[in-house]
């Protein structure tokens, strides 16, 4: 039996030091840190035999996500007055730090849990003179994609910045004669006409002769002539025809520049002003046409409340032909905004409208709060700091991705 006296002393000093260290040991062994499943109210449970720590993200309907974090001792509820509680949240584009207090029988956290709950959480606890760590993952809305297969879907990536918000309102109306270059050639006397030297639709230069007539009063013969340089567009001249003076025989019109007369409504009245800038519409997939506003009109229909908005606009390759109905869009308000993103990176996931950002290889659903907005850009006001690279044009690849790869919500 005395032969192992000595070996008994060993064994009983190890023991007497493990106690000592478990004791001492500002950390729990790497298997009491694990999460260990749920608690009584539905959260993250960790712990060990003694000392356990339920983390739950209350968020019910209407009001904002907060944690709360309930503790326990030796399985009983335990008052967490002397616990102090730290909550590190990692996100994909920002570090989170929460601290808490005492409210009722938890501890309750004094940052909202903004959405998505998608975090690499580190929970550090301290009570009775110990150190408690531990961690959980609790990701939604996001995906990992390599930059080659970003670049072959065609995903657009760009970085939040300032851009220039056009406020707009969009106008219909038609194509008019420019009655300012607009001419109509009468005779002089009445008479019998002995020459018609031109047609519906030939170009005429000024002073060019249109028909030539012959007085009832002296049988001596004259010229009409263009007083511009245009097109025929309508002709009431017929060889032989017996001509009243005052008459109109030919209208002459400079169609380089044609009127555009758009309609508008009683309620854009006040967002109208001369000089306004106004991209023109003809259809049939032409470029937009862009000029301003020169002219409102001081009364509006009675019948129709609403008034006439002209503009004046250059037409040298023709394409506006009067008659015709365009549309228009003018621009009643520029705002340049400090954080802004394209239009096509908008999506929604769940209830939001979100932004997908991208960190190394790694896509991530941020929701955003969206300001003003025109068709190009979309202002920011709050959810995506200025310079966060996010996906643009073909944004819904994205979202597909991450979709496929299950967007779940999970605390």
């Amino acid at each position: 039996m005395n032969k192992f006296k000595p070996i008994l002393i060993i064994l009983l000093a190890v023991a007497v030091l493990l106690a000592i260290w478990k004791s001492t040991s500002p950390i729990w062994p790497s298997d009491a840190s694990a999460e260990i499943g749920r608690g009584p109210h539905g959260g993250r449970f960790f712990g060990g035999d003694d000392f356990q720590c339920e983390v739950t993200i209350y968020e019910p309907e209407g009001v904002t996500p907060e944690f709360h974090v309930y503790f326990y001792k030796d399985g009983e509820p335990l008052d967490p007055a002397n616990v102090q509680l730290t909550i590190t949240l990692e996100r994909i584009n920002r570090t989170e730090v929460v601290q808490f207090k005492k409210q009722g029988d938890y501890l309750i956290g004094d940052k909202d849990v903004v959405e998505p709950h998608s975090f690499h959480a580190k929970v550090q606890a301290q009570y009775d003179g110990k150190v408690y760590d531990w961690k959980f993952d609790s990701i939604e809305g996001r995906t990992e994609l390599q930059p080659e297969i970003v670049s072959k879907a065609g995903v657009e990536m760009l970085k939040a910045g300032p851009a220039e918000i056009l406020e707009t309102v969009n106008l219909r109306g038609r194509v008019a004669l420019n009655e300012d270059r607009t001419s109509r050639a009468v005779p002089r006397f009445p008479g019998i006409i002995k020459a018609v030297n031109k047609n519906f639709g030939d170009p005429v230069q000024k002073g060019e002769i249109l028909a030539v007539i012959e007085s009832n009063n002296s049988f001596s013969t004259y010229q009409v002539r263009s007083e511009i340089s245009g097109t025929v567009i309508k002709r009431d001249a017929t060889l032989g025809e017996f001509v009243e003076g005052q008459q109109t025989l030919f209208v002459i019109s400079d169609l380089s520049a044609v009127w555009v007369d758009l309609i508008a409504h009683r309620l854009d009245f006040p967002l109208l002003k001369v000089g306004q800038p106004v991209s023109i519409d003809a259809g049939d997939g032409a470029e937009p046409i862009e000029s301003k506003l020169s002219y409102l009109s001081p009364v509006s229909s009675q019948e129709s409340q609403t008034m006439l908005a002209r503009c004046v606009v250059a037409n040298q390759n023709g394409i506006l032909r009067p008659g015709a109905f365009v549309s228009g869009t003018v621009t009643v308000e520029q705002t340049q905004v400090p954080v802004a993103v394209k239009a096509s990176a908008l999506q929604t996931f769940r209830d939001w409208d979100v932004v997908f950002v991208r960190v190394g290889n790694l896509f991530e659903a941020v929701p955003i709060e969206i300001g003003k907005q025109d068709a190009q850009w979309v202002e920011i006001k709050k959810g995506l700091p200025l310079g966060s690279e996010y996906a643009a044009d073909n944004s819904f690849i994205i979202k597909a991705d991450v979709m496929k790869s299950g967007a779940t919500h999970d605390h």
